[in-house]
């Protein structure tokens, strides 16, 4: 089976197409505008800082490997976008329900798990039934891991 990034990304690109088309079009054809764009903003912004993690994420690692001192993963940055986006529902309470917001925050990181546990869930059903090991955090990936640790 492919490993988890190769096989996650397109998956949660796809969820995240099905999510924008759905509440875009919502907002377009439905009088619910100020739900639908409270849940647009907040799953964008939920969206962009699951992306931006896995870049970060994806930095430190090169880093790490190459030997250099590894870079930080811009918390700053992620809690400013969600504030930036706290601060347009508030400054246009008539276009952005709040509450939608809130709720739809955690899109991302919901669509984060539930990705990666159909993964180890097929990884699971693919391994030969001899094979009666923990999937689940005991395996790595990484080809710098050790067996004996």
């Amino acid at each position: 089976m492919k490993p988890l990034v190769t096989w996650a990304k397109p998956k949660m690109i796809g969820a995240a197409i099905v999510y924008l088309l759905t509440f875009g079009l919502i907002w377009l054809l439905t009088p619910m505008k100020a739900p639908a764009a409270g849940c647009l903003l907040g799953g964008l912004i939920s969206l962009y800082n699951i992306y931006h993690l896995y870049f970060r994420m994806k930095i430190v690692g090169l880093r790490i490997r190459s030997g250099a001192k590894p870079a930080g993963l811009h918390m700053t940055v992620r809690v400013l976008t969600v504030l930036f986006g706290a601060l347009m529902v508030y400054r246009f309470p008539a276009r952005f329900d709040y509450r939608f917001f809130v709720l739809s925050l955690l899109f991302g990181y919901l669509l984060l798990i539930l990705v990666v546990s159909i993964y180890y869930l097929k990884k699971r059903n693919t391994t030969s039934p001899n094979e009666r090991r923990e999937t689940l955090g005991s395996d790595s990936e990484s080809a710098f891991s050790r067996n004996d640790v």
